[in-house]
């Protein structure tokens, strides 16, 4: 028998006693992202009986905090009359909130939950959290992304009757104005509509983007059919070259803030590696091109026919493919021969190890040798798809299903892979709410796309992967266990780098293919110790690019020591030597640490930036050094 788990309504229950009492706290009994905004309630002095409802803004100021945020309503009300024909049926009522948290349009009077969402959503009503607590749209705009917040997680009692959606709008500068708010009566299900909430948010996004008076004008996306889908970033750019807007997930894709942070104006070239000619004539063929970033890009020209826009054409940069051999370790040929024949069959595979094993480059094998051989392999990242696009992404969407979607809808990544494989990456990663509707399409082998009531059928052969334990996030009800046996056909472990037999045959195979067509370079005799007796924590990926720099650098055709990574050759100091050069870097990273909290006044977030690293690791470094 199944052993009963918690309810996690009474968990959060459970972990606000604790809390409200000032002990510790279970992390797995709240989010990561309630408990922060429970700490920040607290310091700002607020108490969970505090009341905030009753304190909007008086109607005669409401016209003024109107007035200030025409622009925003301009494009954002149409949006949600649309999201409120859609959701108001179910009892969801919206609210669209400027900056600082307050509420500044209301939909929702007709419905049936109006006198108890009225006072919490009502215009003037101010939710920011510094006032109210954790909620869901004072996180948003806090944290700048989507948040949930239901029930008891909220910080005070007057709100905890409500389930809050809620995610942040962004003008084509990048700059926050607002956010879009869903709620409705919470009764301890699952809410289903941060989808429908980002992609009505995405919308408004876009039509402030699309607003702008830009000479070029690019749809982009890492898959060519979606620079035509309400997923796609949009840039625009001015005659001179120079970037006037852009939505976030153009932003994003591009790291365009941190370049406009570090150089101020941006222009085509220092994204680009084309000229804005070539993508001119793309409105119907998008064009792969490489950005600055390293990423590879489709590109789709939405205006063409406005004057030359400036750039200096950037050569392409070829990317070696990393392909490792795997049948190199005789101790392995017996379990990926057992793993082609399970998977000849139908049964589907489930491949575990850690980040940098080769996880897809063995999926990639097995479909290449399987029964779909002949349909596509599409590859699927868990971890990486927004929580409120996932949907789309997987189930694909109908004709109308939304503002901006595609004429004729668009197929999901389950439908693209039906007659060939299915790899599903990063599997540990899926969110719990989703894994039971990707049990049922397993199960029942149909999909129904967003926005339509029809099933579709579909078949492909499956392939998982996770460099996760799944029987832990089981035990934490982090993942389903009738999706884990049903995915769990046959379990391939792949060893780390470190741990295998094979790692010379390794080391001379990816030189090959780092040099092709060229004749590869040769490893001197210590060069090739310190490969052997690395940890190699990032695996295959790690020892490619320690060999891609060690061929950059190499002369005459040989690799030594000093062409190697410094994180390798400090392996061939003596003890006393590597310690006093670890004594010295800690001493000049904390100087530099130090140095870039001083310039931007303690601002962390800024002093990341300056120093090229997120802020959880700017936190554990202040932590390490005592700043």
């Amino acid at each position: 028998m199944q052993a009963h788990r918690f309810d996690p309504d009474i968990r959060v229950q459970q972990a606000r006693e604790l809390f409200d009492e000032g002990r510790d706290v279970p992390s797995q009994w709240v989010r990561d992202e309630v408990m922060r905004s429970w700490l920040r309630s607290r310091e700002y002095g607020l108490s969970p009986v505090d009341q905030v409802l009753s304190n909007a803004m008086s109607c005669s100021e409401l016209p003024h905090i109107r007035d200030r945020h025409q622009e925003l309503m301009r494009y954002a009300e149409p949006e949600m009359h649309r999201l409120f024909r859609s959701l108001g049926s179910a009892g969801w009522v919206l609210a669209c909130l400027e900056r600082g948290g307050r509420s500044i349009r209301y939909l929702g009077n007709d419905s049936p939950h109006y006198k108890v969402l009225g006072s919490a959503l009502s215009a003037g009503v101010d939710l920011s959290e510094g006032v109210a607590g954790t909620n869901g749209p004072g996180c948003a705009l806090l944290e700048h992304r989507p948040t949930v917040v239901c029930g008891n997680e909220h910080f005070l009692h007057e709100l905890r009757g409500l389930s809050c959606v809620a995610v942040p709008i962004f003008d084509p500068s990048g700059k926050l104005i607002g956010a879009l708010n869903a709620s409705k009566p919470y009764d301890g299900r699952p809410v289903g509509v941060l989808e429908s909430v980002a992609l009505t948010t995405r919308a408004v996004e876009n039509r402030m983007v699309e607003d702008l008076s830009g000479a070029l004008v690019l749809a982009i996306h890492f898959r060519p059919e979606l620079t035509d889908s309400p997923m796609r970033g949009l840039i625009h750019f001015c005659e001179d070259g120079e970037v006037l807007g852009a939505n976030p997930s153009a932003r994003q894709m591009l790291d365009l803030d941190g370049l406009e942070q570090s150089q101020g104006s941006v222009c085509f070239a220092d994204l680009f590696s084309c000229h804005p000619d070539e993508v001119r004539r793309s409105q119907h063929h998008p064009v792969e091109v490489e950005c600055h970033n390293g990423s590879r890009l489709y590109l789709r020209a939405e205006s063409r026919d406005l004057a030359p826009v400036a750039a200096t054409a950037i050569p392409e940069i070829k990317q070696p493919s990393l392909l490792p051999p795997f049948f190199a370790d005789v101790t392995m040929t017996p379990l990926f021969e057992k793993a082609g024949r399970a998977f000849q069959h139908g049964v589907p595979i489930l491949i575990n190890g850690e980040t940098g094993t080769g996880k897809e480059v063995l999926a990639r094998w097995l479909h290449a040798t399987g029964p779909t051989s002949k349909g596509a392999f599409v590859a699927v990242n868990c971890s990486a798809i927004p929580a409120g696009l996932i949907e789309s992404e997987l189930f694909g969407y109908a004709e109308g299903a939304f503002t901006g979607a595609r004429r004729g809808g668009a197929k999901g990544k389950f439908e693209e892979a039906s007659g060939g494989t299915l790899f599903l990456d990063e599997i540990g990663d899926m969110p719990v709410e989703f894994q039971a509707r990707l049990l049922r399409v397993l199960q029942e082998r149909t999909v129904v796309r967003l926005g339509e009531e029809r099933a579709r059928p579909v078949s492909f052969s499956l392939i998982c992967a996770t460099h996760r334990n799944l029987d832990d996030l089981m035990e934490k009800g982090d993942f389903r266990d009738d999706l884990y046996y049903r995915l769990n056909g046959l379990k391939v472990l792949l060893p780390a780098l470190r741990e295998r037999a094979d790692l010379d045959a390794m080391i001379d195979h990816l030189l090959v293919l780092a040099t092709k067509p060229e004749a590869p370079p040769v490893l001197t005799h210590q060069a090739r110790s310190l490969l052997k007796n690395h940890p190699w924590k990032g695996n295959i990926r790690e020892l490619q690019q320690a060999l891609n720099l060690g061929k950059a650098l190499s002369s005459e055709g040989v690799i030594d020591v000093d062409h190697l990574p410094d994180e390798i050759k400090a392996n061939s100091l003596p003890a006393e030597a590597s310690a006093a050069n670890a004594g010295r870097l800690a001493a000049a990273e904390r100087e530099a640490v130090l140095a870039a909290l001083e310039k931007h006044n303690n601002n962390v977030s800024a002093s990341a930036r300056e120093l090229g690293i997120t802020r959880a690791t700017l936190y554990r470094k202040i932590k390490r050094f005592g700043l």
